[in-house]
């Protein structure tokens, strides 16, 4: 018998998700919206100006190797906070979560642990339905609208199988003797368009 507990669940849909997202960084920076950009820009600005005034007024001020070293990594941090927050405010969009709410937590809360929560709790990638070009969550097993199956499982044990298995790994259920009449497996959905 399947477990049906919530924590089994989001295992299984991190499980799923890991193995249908297929993530590009290149892709993925073209969720960060032109506003962090800009944002990260005029903070790293604003920190190479400050960092040597700040030397100047200080009485004993540290060498100058060391403060270049200094504001590469400062310039470095400073940069990523406003393209993270960016990212994480569309990100949460177009998983279909709120975005509001997560983007003030990962301002709030501390030391880049609201990062990490994120990160390890986002919901997957929204889907098309292939039959009716619904959104559908990525943990939904049939679309909403249509009933479209998107994750077969074998009728005889309820465990989800692969589109092209002929038996079921788990009980070894004939699965082609219940395909629909055309014999064409169905397939699952495929992800859908970044916006």
């Amino acid at each position: 018998m399947r477990n049906n507990d919530p924590i089994s669940e989001k295992a299984r849909a991190v499980q799923w998700r890991m193995s249908n997202e297929k993530v590009r960084l290149s892709e993925e920076f073209r969720v960060i919206p032109g506003w962090a950009y800009v944002l990260s820009i005029v903070a790293v600005v604003a920190m190479e100006i400050f960092l040597p005034i700040a030397r100047k007024h200080d009485a004993h001020p540290m060498p100058l190797p060391v403060l270049v070293l200094l504001m590469v990594f400062a310039g470095f941090v400073v940069a990523a906070v406003p393209l993270l927050i960016g990212y994480v405010n569309c990100d949460a969009k177009r998983r279909g979560m709120n975005r509001t709410l997560w983007t003030i937590l990962v301002i709030l809360i501390p030391n880049a642990i609201g990062y990490i929560i994120y990160f390890l709790v986002r919901e997957p990638l929204v889907f098309v339905c292939p039959q009716c070009g619904n959104s559908v969550s990525a943990r939904f097993n049939f679309c909403p609208k249509c009933k479209h199956n998107l994750r077969p499982a074998c009728p005889e044990c309820k465990h989800e199988t692969s589109p092209t298995d002929r038996f079921c790994p788990y009980c070894a259920h004939d699965l082609a003797a219940d395909r629909p009449a055309g014999g064409t497996p169905i397939t699952p959905a495929s992800p859908a368009p970044a916006s």
